[in-house]
Protein backbone atom coordinates (compact mmCIF):
# COMPACT_ATOMS: atom_id res chain seq x y z
CA UNK A 1 0.00 0.00 0.00
CA UNK A 2 2.68 2.14 -0.79
CA UNK A 3 1.65 6.01 -0.97
CA UNK A 4 -2.11 5.66 0.33
CA UNK A 5 -2.47 8.42 2.91
CA UNK A 6 -5.21 5.98 4.47
CA UNK A 7 -7.14 2.89 4.90
CA UNK A 8 -10.45 2.01 4.44
CA UNK A 9 -11.55 -0.71 7.05
CA UNK A 10 -13.99 -3.70 6.15
CA UNK A 11 -14.60 -3.86 10.07
CA UNK A 12 -15.54 -0.64 12.61
CA UNK A 13 -12.71 0.82 14.07
CA UNK A 14 -12.04 2.97 17.07
CA UNK A 15 -12.56 6.02 14.54
CA UNK A 16 -16.04 5.45 14.48
CA UNK A 17 -16.55 6.48 18.06
CA UNK A 18 -16.20 10.53 17.28
CA UNK A 19 -18.49 9.67 14.23
CA UNK A 20 -20.97 8.11 16.32
CA UNK A 21 -21.33 9.95 19.59
CA UNK A 22 -23.65 8.98 22.29
CA UNK A 23 -23.66 9.62 26.10
CA UNK A 24 -27.03 8.86 26.84
CA UNK A 25 -26.95 4.77 26.60
CA UNK A 26 -29.38 4.27 24.14
CA UNK A 27 -28.25 0.98 23.06
CA UNK A 28 -30.22 -0.47 26.37
CA UNK A 29 -33.37 0.29 25.20
CA UNK A 30 -33.18 -0.98 21.46
CA UNK A 31 -33.40 -4.79 20.82
CA UNK A 32 -31.59 -7.66 21.69
CA UNK A 33 -30.29 -5.39 24.63
CA UNK A 34 -33.94 -4.93 25.43
CA UNK A 35 -34.65 -8.00 25.55
CA UNK A 36 -35.76 -9.61 29.43
CA UNK A 37 -33.52 -13.11 28.34
CA UNK A 38 -30.62 -11.49 26.85
CA UNK A 39 -27.24 -12.31 27.84
CA UNK A 40 -23.61 -10.71 27.46
CA UNK A 41 -20.74 -13.40 25.65
CA UNK A 42 -17.29 -13.27 24.39
CA UNK A 43 -18.42 -13.68 20.82
CA UNK A 44 -21.52 -14.83 18.74
CA UNK A 45 -20.93 -18.75 18.84
CA UNK A 46 -20.49 -18.04 22.63
CA UNK A 47 -24.09 -17.48 22.59
CA UNK A 48 -25.15 -20.17 20.37
CA UNK A 49 -23.72 -22.93 22.61
CA UNK A 50 -24.77 -21.56 26.04
CA UNK A 51 -28.36 -20.44 24.50
CA UNK A 52 -29.16 -24.14 23.28
CA UNK A 53 -29.77 -26.04 26.04
CA UNK A 54 -32.56 -23.52 26.83
CA UNK A 55 -34.19 -24.66 23.67
CA UNK A 56 -34.71 -28.39 25.41
CA UNK A 57 -33.62 -30.28 22.35
CA UNK A 58 -33.40 -34.39 22.40
CA UNK A 59 -29.63 -35.66 23.17
CA UNK A 60 -27.74 -36.06 19.74
CA UNK A 61 -31.19 -34.36 17.53
CA UNK A 62 -30.31 -33.21 14.16
CA UNK A 63 -29.99 -29.51 13.15
CA UNK A 64 -30.90 -28.25 9.89
CA UNK A 65 -28.04 -25.78 8.59
CA UNK A 66 -27.53 -23.87 5.64
CA UNK A 67 -24.83 -25.02 3.08
CA UNK A 68 -23.73 -21.64 3.25
CA UNK A 69 -21.88 -21.09 6.64
CA UNK A 70 -18.88 -20.22 8.29
CA UNK A 71 -18.18 -23.21 9.73
CA UNK A 72 -17.59 -22.55 13.96
CA UNK A 73 -21.35 -22.23 14.43
CA UNK A 74 -21.61 -26.14 12.71
CA UNK A 75 -18.18 -26.91 15.26
CA UNK A 76 -20.18 -25.08 17.96
CA UNK A 77 -23.55 -27.30 17.31
CA UNK A 78 -21.27 -30.38 16.94
CA UNK A 79 -19.93 -29.53 20.56
CA UNK A 80 -23.34 -29.07 22.04
CA UNK A 81 -23.71 -32.92 21.22
CA UNK A 82 -26.16 -32.56 17.72
CA UNK A 83 -26.06 -33.53 14.30
CA UNK A 84 -26.29 -31.51 11.74
CA UNK A 85 -27.71 -32.17 8.06
CA UNK A 86 -26.94 -29.18 5.63
CA UNK A 87 -29.81 -27.23 3.68
CA UNK A 88 -29.76 -25.31 0.57
CA UNK A 89 -30.15 -21.69 0.02
CA UNK A 90 -30.39 -20.11 -3.25
CA UNK A 91 -28.43 -17.38 -5.18
CA UNK A 92 -30.13 -14.61 -3.04
CA UNK A 93 -29.03 -16.09 -0.35
CA UNK A 94 -33.05 -17.31 1.08
CA UNK A 95 -34.01 -20.38 2.44
CA UNK A 96 -34.86 -22.79 0.07
CA UNK A 97 -37.91 -24.61 1.87
CA UNK A 98 -38.49 -26.90 -0.87
CA UNK A 99 -34.92 -28.78 -0.28
CA UNK A 100 -35.83 -28.07 3.89
CA UNK A 101 -39.02 -30.20 3.81
CA UNK A 102 -36.75 -32.82 1.41
CA UNK A 103 -34.65 -33.29 4.56
CA UNK A 104 -36.82 -33.51 7.47
CA UNK A 105 -37.09 -37.01 9.01
CA UNK A 106 -37.86 -38.03 13.14
CA UNK A 107 -34.37 -36.87 14.09
CA UNK A 108 -34.99 -33.50 13.11
CA UNK A 109 -35.47 -30.87 16.33
CA UNK A 110 -34.06 -27.56 14.61
CA UNK A 111 -34.02 -25.24 12.30
CA UNK A 112 -30.85 -23.52 12.04
CA UNK A 113 -31.38 -20.30 10.12
CA UNK A 114 -28.67 -17.73 9.01
CA UNK A 115 -29.53 -13.40 8.25
CA UNK A 116 -26.92 -12.84 5.71
CA UNK A 117 -25.30 -9.07 6.06
CA UNK A 118 -28.38 -7.86 7.47
CA UNK A 119 -30.55 -9.27 5.29
CA UNK A 120 -33.54 -10.70 6.68
CA UNK A 121 -34.56 -14.09 5.78
CA UNK A 122 -38.62 -14.47 5.04
CA UNK A 123 -39.44 -14.94 8.62
CA UNK A 124 -43.24 -15.43 8.48
CA UNK A 125 -42.96 -18.47 6.25
CA UNK A 126 -39.97 -19.88 8.01
CA UNK A 127 -41.92 -19.79 11.82
CA UNK A 128 -44.69 -21.21 10.07
CA UNK A 129 -42.74 -24.21 8.70
CA UNK A 130 -41.16 -24.34 12.23
CA UNK A 131 -44.72 -24.72 13.80
CA UNK A 132 -46.47 -27.23 11.23
CA UNK A 133 -42.91 -29.53 11.94
CA UNK A 134 -42.73 -28.81 15.77
CA UNK A 135 -39.32 -27.59 15.14
CA UNK A 136 -37.26 -25.05 17.21
CA UNK A 137 -35.94 -21.75 15.04
CA UNK A 138 -32.21 -20.95 16.10
CA UNK A 139 -31.95 -17.04 14.22
CA UNK A 140 -28.04 -16.65 13.68
CA UNK A 141 -28.13 -12.86 13.37
CA UNK A 142 -23.94 -12.46 13.81
CA UNK A 143 -24.15 -10.75 10.73
CA UNK A 144 -27.13 -8.41 11.32
CA UNK A 145 -27.71 -6.49 14.64
CA UNK A 146 -30.46 -3.77 14.76
CA UNK A 147 -31.47 -4.91 11.48
CA UNK A 148 -35.52 -5.70 11.48
CA UNK A 149 -37.90 -7.27 8.82
CA UNK A 150 -40.23 -4.63 8.39
CA UNK A 151 -40.84 -3.42 12.24
CA UNK A 152 -39.86 -7.13 12.98
CA UNK A 153 -36.52 -7.13 15.15
CA UNK A 154 -34.57 -10.18 13.92
CA UNK A 155 -34.24 -12.63 16.15
CA UNK A 156 -37.15 -11.63 18.02
CA UNK A 157 -39.15 -14.53 16.56
CA UNK A 158 -36.95 -17.72 17.17
CA UNK A 159 -36.87 -19.71 20.07
CA UNK A 160 -33.14 -18.84 19.93
CA UNK A 161 -31.23 -16.01 18.33
CA UNK A 162 -27.21 -15.13 18.75
CA UNK A 163 -25.66 -11.79 17.90
CA UNK A 164 -21.59 -10.38 16.85
CA UNK A 165 -21.69 -7.41 18.43
CA UNK A 166 -18.27 -6.34 17.68
CA UNK A 167 -18.68 -6.77 13.81
CA UNK A 168 -20.94 -3.97 13.66
CA UNK A 169 -19.81 -2.17 16.43
CA UNK A 170 -15.86 -0.87 17.09
CA UNK A 171 -15.72 -2.84 20.00
CA UNK A 172 -13.04 -5.68 21.06
CA UNK A 173 -15.24 -8.25 21.41
CA UNK A 174 -18.71 -8.86 22.33
CA UNK A 175 -21.66 -11.29 21.65
CA UNK A 176 -25.43 -11.62 22.64
CA UNK A 177 -27.70 -13.78 23.38
CA UNK A 178 -31.02 -14.03 23.44
CA UNK A 179 -33.12 -17.16 24.87
CA UNK A 180 -37.53 -16.74 24.44
CA UNK A 181 -37.86 -19.66 26.99
CA UNK A 182 -35.41 -18.68 29.89
CA UNK A 183 -32.53 -17.33 30.55
CA UNK A 184 -29.06 -19.05 30.40
CA UNK A 185 -28.24 -20.51 33.99
CA UNK A 186 -24.52 -20.51 33.23
CA UNK A 187 -22.79 -17.40 34.60
CA UNK A 188 -19.53 -17.05 32.32
CA UNK A 189 -16.28 -15.29 33.51
CA UNK A 190 -15.71 -11.48 32.21
CA UNK A 191 -12.97 -11.87 29.23
CA UNK A 192 -9.25 -12.15 29.95
CA UNK A 193 -7.46 -9.23 30.47
CA UNK A 194 -4.71 -9.60 28.18
CA UNK A 195 -7.43 -10.71 25.40
CA UNK A 196 -9.57 -7.46 25.97
CA UNK A 197 -6.27 -5.06 25.89
CA UNK A 198 -4.78 -6.82 22.74
CA UNK A 199 -8.37 -6.52 20.64
CA UNK A 200 -8.78 -2.71 21.80
CA UNK A 201 -5.46 -2.09 20.59
CA UNK A 202 -5.79 -3.49 17.54
CA UNK A 203 -9.27 -0.91 17.48
CA UNK A 204 -6.63 1.44 18.39
CA UNK A 205 -4.10 0.84 15.02
CA UNK A 206 -6.88 0.47 12.50
CA UNK A 207 -8.41 3.87 13.99
CA UNK A 208 -5.34 5.48 13.18
CA UNK A 209 -5.03 3.90 9.83
CA UNK A 210 -8.20 4.66 8.79
CA UNK A 211 -7.68 8.64 9.95
CA UNK A 212 -4.84 9.32 8.07
CA UNK A 213 -2.57 9.19 11.27
CA UNK A 214 -0.05 6.71 9.56
CA UNK A 215 2.71 7.82 10.75
CA UNK A 216 1.87 7.82 14.08
CA UNK A 217 0.49 4.22 13.79
CA UNK A 218 3.09 3.18 12.18
CA UNK A 219 5.61 4.20 15.82
CA UNK A 220 2.89 2.38 17.91
CA UNK A 221 3.49 -0.51 16.12
CA UNK A 222 6.98 -0.17 16.82
CA UNK A 223 6.54 0.84 20.41
CA UNK A 224 4.11 -2.71 20.75
CA UNK A 225 6.89 -4.79 19.25
CA UNK A 226 9.22 -4.26 21.91
CA UNK A 227 7.31 -4.20 24.51
CA UNK A 228 5.75 -7.65 23.35
CA UNK A 229 9.34 -9.22 23.07
CA UNK A 230 10.14 -7.51 26.37
CA UNK A 231 7.52 -9.45 28.29
CA UNK A 232 7.63 -12.27 26.28
CA UNK A 233 4.02 -12.33 25.43
CA UNK A 234 2.86 -14.82 23.19
CA UNK A 235 -0.09 -13.28 21.50
CA UNK A 236 -1.36 -16.76 20.24
CA UNK A 237 -1.95 -17.98 23.77
CA UNK A 238 -4.31 -15.67 24.05
CA UNK A 239 -8.30 -15.68 23.12
CA UNK A 240 -9.45 -13.78 20.01
CA UNK A 241 -12.92 -13.35 18.90
CA UNK A 242 -13.84 -13.59 15.29
CA UNK A 243 -12.38 -15.74 11.98
CA UNK A 244 -13.22 -19.41 11.36
CA UNK A 245 -11.33 -21.52 13.93
CA UNK A 246 -12.76 -22.88 16.31
CA UNK A 247 -11.67 -22.47 19.87
CA UNK A 248 -13.21 -23.74 22.77
CA UNK A 249 -11.33 -21.76 25.20
CA UNK A 250 -13.75 -18.67 24.21
CA UNK A 251 -16.59 -20.77 26.00
CA UNK A 252 -16.14 -19.71 29.31
CA UNK A 253 -16.10 -16.31 28.92
CA UNK A 254 -18.78 -12.98 28.74
CA UNK A 255 -17.56 -9.94 27.15
CA UNK A 256 -15.36 -7.70 29.68
CA UNK A 257 -16.41 -4.38 31.30
CA UNK A 258 -14.88 -2.40 28.40
CA UNK A 259 -16.90 -3.94 25.62
CA UNK A 260 -20.11 -2.84 27.61
CA UNK A 261 -19.00 0.42 28.65
CA UNK A 262 -18.14 1.32 25.31
CA UNK A 263 -21.61 0.21 23.92
CA UNK A 264 -22.66 3.87 25.54
CA UNK A 265 -20.40 5.79 23.11
CA UNK A 266 -22.39 4.71 19.83
CA UNK A 267 -26.43 5.81 19.11
CA UNK A 268 -27.93 2.88 17.10
CA UNK A 269 -29.95 5.16 15.46
CA UNK A 270 -27.37 6.73 13.70
CA UNK A 271 -25.08 3.51 13.41
CA UNK A 272 -28.09 2.05 10.92
CA UNK A 273 -28.96 5.05 8.99
CA UNK A 274 -25.32 5.78 8.30
CA UNK A 275 -25.02 1.93 7.42
CA UNK A 276 -27.81 2.50 4.83
CA UNK A 277 -26.77 5.39 3.62
CA UNK A 278 -23.71 3.94 3.25
CA UNK A 279 -24.59 0.85 1.38
CA UNK A 280 -27.02 2.79 -1.23
CA UNK A 281 -24.41 5.17 -2.27
CA UNK A 282 -22.13 1.72 -2.54
CA UNK A 283 -24.50 -0.10 -4.37
CA UNK A 284 -25.62 2.83 -6.61
CA UNK A 285 -22.23 3.51 -7.91
CA UNK A 286 -21.35 -0.47 -8.44
CA UNK A 287 -24.72 -1.48 -10.00
CA UNK A 288 -23.84 -2.66 -13.79
CA UNK A 289 -20.64 -3.39 -13.16
CA UNK A 290 -20.61 -6.92 -11.12
CA UNK A 291 -22.66 -9.39 -9.52
CA UNK A 292 -24.90 -8.42 -6.13
CA UNK A 293 -26.92 -10.81 -4.52
CA UNK A 294 -29.54 -8.07 -2.84
CA UNK A 295 -30.40 -5.80 -5.66
CA UNK A 296 -32.84 -3.55 -2.99
CA UNK A 297 -32.31 -2.51 0.96
CA UNK A 298 -35.69 -3.58 2.47
CA UNK A 299 -36.94 -0.97 4.72
CA UNK A 300 -35.96 -1.82 8.30
CA UNK A 301 -32.26 -3.28 7.08
CA UNK A 302 -29.37 -2.90 8.66
CA UNK A 303 -26.55 -3.62 6.23
CA UNK A 304 -22.98 -5.11 7.41
CA UNK A 305 -21.42 -5.20 4.07
CA UNK A 306 -22.35 -4.86 -0.01
CA UNK A 307 -21.47 -8.34 -1.06
CA UNK A 308 -20.06 -8.57 -4.72
CA UNK A 309 -19.25 -11.49 -6.84
CA UNK A 310 -16.56 -11.52 -8.80
CA UNK A 311 -13.80 -13.54 -10.56
CA UNK A 312 -10.01 -14.26 -8.95
CA UNK A 313 -11.03 -13.39 -5.61
CA UNK A 314 -7.79 -13.18 -3.91
CA UNK A 315 -6.18 -11.22 -6.96
CA UNK A 316 -9.22 -8.77 -6.69
CA UNK A 317 -8.52 -8.55 -3.01
CA UNK A 318 -5.11 -8.05 -3.36
CA UNK A 319 -5.29 -5.14 -5.85
CA UNK A 320 -7.88 -3.57 -3.69
CA UNK A 321 -5.27 -3.64 -0.66
CA UNK A 322 -3.09 -1.71 -2.34
CA UNK A 323 -5.33 0.77 -3.24
CA UNK A 324 -5.99 1.25 0.37
CA UNK A 325 -9.08 -0.48 0.26
CA UNK A 326 -9.82 -3.48 3.01
CA UNK A 327 -12.21 -6.48 1.75
CA UNK A 328 -13.19 -9.54 3.16
CA UNK A 329 -13.35 -13.06 1.42
CA UNK A 330 -16.22 -13.59 4.17
CA UNK A 331 -16.57 -17.98 4.74
CA UNK A 332 -14.33 -19.14 1.99
CA UNK A 333 -14.54 -22.97 2.82
CA UNK A 334 -17.60 -24.78 3.95
CA UNK A 335 -17.57 -27.25 7.12
CA UNK A 336 -15.74 -30.48 5.83
CA UNK A 337 -18.90 -32.50 6.11
CA UNK A 338 -21.24 -30.29 4.27
CA UNK A 339 -21.96 -33.01 1.01
CA UNK A 340 -19.88 -31.84 -1.75
CA UNK A 341 -22.62 -30.82 -4.09
CA UNK A 342 -23.95 -28.28 -1.74
CA UNK A 343 -20.57 -27.15 -0.79
CA UNK A 344 -19.58 -26.69 -4.60
CA UNK A 345 -23.16 -24.85 -5.21
CA UNK A 346 -21.92 -21.94 -3.12
CA UNK A 347 -18.08 -22.04 -3.87
CA UNK A 348 -18.59 -18.83 -5.81
CA UNK A 349 -20.22 -16.98 -2.73
CA UNK A 350 -17.38 -17.09 -0.82
CA UNK A 351 -17.11 -12.88 -1.00
CA UNK A 352 -16.93 9.89 3.58
CA UNK A 353 -14.94 6.87 1.99
CA UNK A 354 -17.71 5.12 -0.20
CA UNK A 355 -16.70 6.66 -3.11
CA UNK A 356 -12.98 5.39 -2.50
CA UNK A 357 -14.54 2.33 -2.27
CA UNK A 358 -16.61 2.32 -5.43
CA UNK A 359 -13.46 3.81 -7.34
CA UNK A 360 -11.20 1.23 -6.06
CA UNK A 361 -13.45 -1.74 -7.20
CA UNK A 362 -14.06 0.25 -10.76
CA UNK A 363 -10.89 0.62 -10.79
CA UNK A 364 -9.71 -3.17 -10.17
CA UNK A 365 -12.58 -4.43 -12.33
CA UNK A 366 -11.27 -2.60 -15.37
CA UNK A 367 -7.79 -3.39 -14.82
CA UNK A 368 -8.32 -7.40 -14.76
CA UNK A 369 -9.81 -7.06 -18.11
Amino acid sequence: MNGVDSVVSVYPTAAHFWRLPSWSAKWRACFPFSARSGMWTFSGRVALYHGLPSLGLPEHSTILVPAYHQGVEVDTLLAAGHHVRYYRVDERLRVDLEDLERRLDRTVSALYVIHYFGFPQPLATIWRFCEAYRLRLVEDCALSLFSRDGKTWLGSIGDLALFSVYKTLPLPHGGFLVAKNARPATRLRPAPSPSTFAQALDLLHQGLRASGWMDLERCLARASRRVTRRIQWDRSRTITSGGARWDPRLLAYGASSLSRWLMRLLDPQEVVARRRRNFAQLAARLRGHLGVPFRELPPGTCPLFLPVMVPDKPRFQQDLERLGVQSVNLWDASHPGCPPELAAEVACWRPEDIDRVATAVLTVLRNQQ
